[in-house]
């Protein structure tokens, strides 16, 4: 297997994993609200749920988009899953910057902070994998 094909392949691994993650927030809010250490009896939940739930939609939405493309056509699929990318990334980042500046958050912020990160660099992968671009067709046609 060329190293572009296991490009594709596990940028595609991290966009069913985004996705499943984006149907889990979609369904169960609650349960991500627990694990975020967010629950609590002061927070009301309806507005916490609707924000949840509009995260997982986009979630599911974007990664299923990107997963499609980088199976079908792949320089597209690679710009889209670089702009996925470049969001996990900022959110690895913002929590670094949580780390350092609110001290330690927690075991939740650590852990989500690599995950973040992991998928990051792996939807970067067919980016750097493209090769070059062939403006015309095989036989010199536009």
């Amino acid at each position: 297997m060329s190293s572009y094909v296991l490009s594709l392949l596990l940028a595609v691994i991290a966009c069913v994993i985004g996705g499943t993650l984006g149907g889990m927030i979609l369904a169960r809010p609650a349960t991500l609200l627990e694990a975020a250490g967010l629950s609590n009896d002061d927070t009301p939940k309806p507005p916490l749920f609707a924000e949840g739930r509009a995260l997982g939609g986009v979630l599911i939405a974007s990664h299923g988009v990107a997963a499609l493309y980088l199976g079908y056509q792949p320089r597209i699929g690679a710009a889209m899953a670089l702009a996925l990318a470049l969001a996990w990334l900022g959110a690895a980042a913002g929590r670094a910057v949580s780390l350092a500046l609110d001290g330690d958050a927690g075991r939740y912020n650590r852990g989500a902070m690599l995950f973040n990160a992991l998928i990051g660099v792996t939807l970067t992968l067919p980016w750097f994998q493209i090769g070059k671009v062939v403006l015309r067709g095989p036989l010199g046609l536009a």
